[in-house]
């Protein structure tokens, strides 16, 4: 129970990350943490009433608001996937096969969700409700997993957006120079030719640890939630990383078409 808690709380935690401009999906996921947040606190008095009591009236109502907090638990988690795909369907800068894996995994994470809950109705006895919260929590990992998964590949989507702007403006720079090639000085030639492979460089170290995260975050080798948590960190750094040589290489760029407009 506490690790799915603890996911609940990561999905809400890590909200902005998958913000969809969609107002109904991203409305919805608000929703349904809402209630979920609520039927959790009413599962958790009607259990302290019923261990404090042990009568059949604090028993009842123990699972009367047990299967209430099942049912909401998956609708939250199943909200926050639907986020995520309205994300994915958003993020312009990822390839239509990469898009296509991981909105797999998040059908396939759906539907397990789905037929979850259709279990819930049928419980009839704490002891069955524990049961059926268990398929969930062995689940666990591979739910965990489908979502970190999708959001570092909408993030590598991101910064993938910005370095399509970055490559045109390059294009036009560089086809700028070639133009130009002869009207400048020998020595602002120099510099400019200079400049530019510094650029490509920055271009293409970026590309090299742009292709390394995409390739790590395939292959997910985690066998308890710290160590996801801790793979999901360091692939965030990473692409924090390479964010930040497309800045620098963008700076670069900046420079060299200041430089361009002006003929010696």
């Amino acid at each position: 129970m506490r690790k799915i808690v603890a996911l609940i709380l990561f999905a809400f935690a890590i909200v902005g990350v998958a913000h969809a401009s969609s107002p109904q999906a991203y409305q919805d996921y608000l929703y349904q943490f809402d209630l979920y947040r609520q039927s959790y606190t009413d599962f958790g008095v009607a259990k302290n009433e019923y261990q404090k009591f042990k009568s059949l009236e604090s028993q009842t109502a123990a699972l009367d608001k047990t299967r209430l907090m099942l049912v909401q638990r998956d609708n939250l988690l199943r909200a926050y996937l639907l986020l995520l795909n309205e994300k994915l369907n958003e993020t312009a800068g990822m390839i239509p096969t990469e898009k296509q894996l991981y909105q797999t995994l998040i059908r396939s994470e759906v539907t397990f969700l789905e037929n979850h809950i259709k279990l819930i109705p049928s419980v009839g006895s704490l002891e069955d409700a524990v049961t059926v919260s268990k398929q969930l929590e062995s689940h666990y990992l591979i739910l965990q997993k489908s979502m970190r998964q999708t959001i570092i590949g909408i993030s590598v989507g991101d910064v993938n957006a910005l370095r399509r702007e970055f490559d045109r403006v390059l294009g036009m720079a560089q086809a700028l120079t070639n133009a130009a090639r002869g009207t400048f000085t020998p020595q602002k030639q120099v510099t400019i030719d200079r400049w530019l492979l510094q650029i490509t460089n920055k271009r293409s170290l970026y590309q090299q640890k742009i292709d390394s995260i995409t390739s790590e975050n395939a292959i997910w080798e985690a066998s308890n939630g710290e160590e996801m948590n801790r793979k999901f960190l360091s692939l965030q750094q990473k692409i924090g990383a390479s964010r930040q040589e497309l800045l620098e290489a963008s700076g670069f760029l900046t420079e060299l078409v200041n430089t361009l407009r002006y003929v010696d």
